[in-house]
């Protein structure tokens, strides 16, 4: 996006880049089920991150030619980027539920929560130093090797393709989509996930420096303490997940509202502060509850979801907050400009206890525990 408005000094052209990026997510959510069940999972997710490196040398030497007019070959290859990259997501949804036993669910997915947490900060630190001390060439050489380990990696994993069989099934997209109303659990997190992702959007790098800069007065320093705050919580979130995952598989449902609970007067807490310091704590104690509810929600939807349907509706559910997370920076940043950075963390404090509401008010997903559903 950066390498777009360079090129353009356009804010329009540069947004475009998440607009392609959200087209084809919803794209690749009508195909995603009938190309996994004719080339299976492994292929399909080699084939994705080998996608990925060579669609990011075709944009590397797009944005290196500064004229306009490539502009739009550079958006086409964002598209097929996003295109190959939303295969990713759904399969490995999918895929986990069949290599791990059902009582190691949550486990299984506090593990790759945690390997996320682990890469996705050193990925912040180590691409922000990256991008500012090494040749933009570099740095899209060492992401381009990225995904080629990552689909030599997926590509030594044994998965017995007989075990698949109808794990892709092929179904309307109509139905798929259907499905996503009509069962309630899934109905009701992707409600749930579409009022958080409005709440979250208050953490981004904009309003959280505003908030820093013009409520806190301090400066850039403590909005860069704020954030490695919360991923050192998500990352010992995750840790929890494991270690308590007994606990955690027979009360989802009291874990996810408690989190959405206890998210909400964190928040609350962030906005009245006037120390930093205590600013901070709030951030990093948001960690374990968002990975705890992030964890919990996707293996209660591993477990509801028919098994033969779980890639299709979560390429439909990604199709739906992809698009929205886009929309809610916008919402928010417009609240913060209009009423104050302060204003925007107190709407997020109200929304996560909207969401703390729709999970009371609903029994199956309340009471819900992994032996009711085995």
């Amino acid at each position: 996006m950066v390498r777009v408005y360079q090129m353009t000094d356009s804010v329009f052209l540069a947004g475009l880049v998440l607009s392609f990026m959200s087209f084809a997510s919803i794209a690749a959510s009508f195909c995603i089920s009938p190309v996994l069940s004719n080339l299976g999972f492994k292929k399909v997710l080699v084939g994705a991150n080998l996608l990925r490196a060579v669609f990011t040398i075709l944009m590397a030497i797009s944005v290196s030619h500064h004229e306009q007019d490539f502009i739009w070959i550079t958006l086409l290859f964002v598209f097929c980027f996003s295109f190959a990259g939303a295969f990713f997501q759904p399969a490995r949804f999918a895929l986990l539920p069949i290599i791990v036993p059902k009582e190691q669910y949550v486990k299984a997915n506090g593990v790759v929560s945690l390997s996320n947490q682990l890469f996705l900060t050193a990925g912040w630190g180590l691409g922000g130093l990256l991008t500012y001390a090494v040749p933009f060439e570099l740095v899209v050489g060492a992401a381009i090797c990225l995904f080629v380990l990552s689909g030599a990696s997926l590509n030594v994993l044994h998965i017995n393709e007989k075990t698949t069989d109808g794990t892709a099934e092929k179904a309307s997209a109509r139905s798929i989509w259907k499905d996503v109303m009509i069962i309630p659990i899934v109905r009701n997190i992707t409600l749930m996930d579409m009022i958080e992702a409005l709440a979250g959007s208050v953490w981004s790098s904009a309003i959280l420096l505003a908030f820093t800069v013009a409520v806190l007065h301090e400066t850039e320093m403590w909005w860069g303490i704020f954030n490695a705050s919360y991923f050192i919580g998500a990352i010992v979130g995750s840790v929890i997940a494991i270690r308590f995952s007994a606990f955690f598989e027979q009360n989802m449902g009291y874990a996810i509202i408690f989190c959405s609970l206890v998210m909400s007067a964190l928040t609350l807490l962030f906005s009245f502060s006037p120390i930093p310091f205590l600013c901070a704590l709030a951030c990093a104690a948001m960690g374990p509850f968002y990975q705890v509810r992030d964890i919990c929600q996707e293996t209660m939807l591993q477990e509801v979801i028919p098994e033969q349907k779980r890639i299709g509706i979560m390429a439909a559910k990604n199709a739906i907050l992809t698009p929205w997370s886009g929309v809610t920076y916008s919402i928010m940043g417009l609240v913060a400009d209009a009423a104050g950075a302060k204003t925007a963390f107190i709407a997020a404090a109200a929304l996560y206890i909207m969401t703390f509401f729709i999970a009371l008010a609903q029994p199956l997903l309340l009471h819900y525990k992994q032996e009711s559903q085995a």
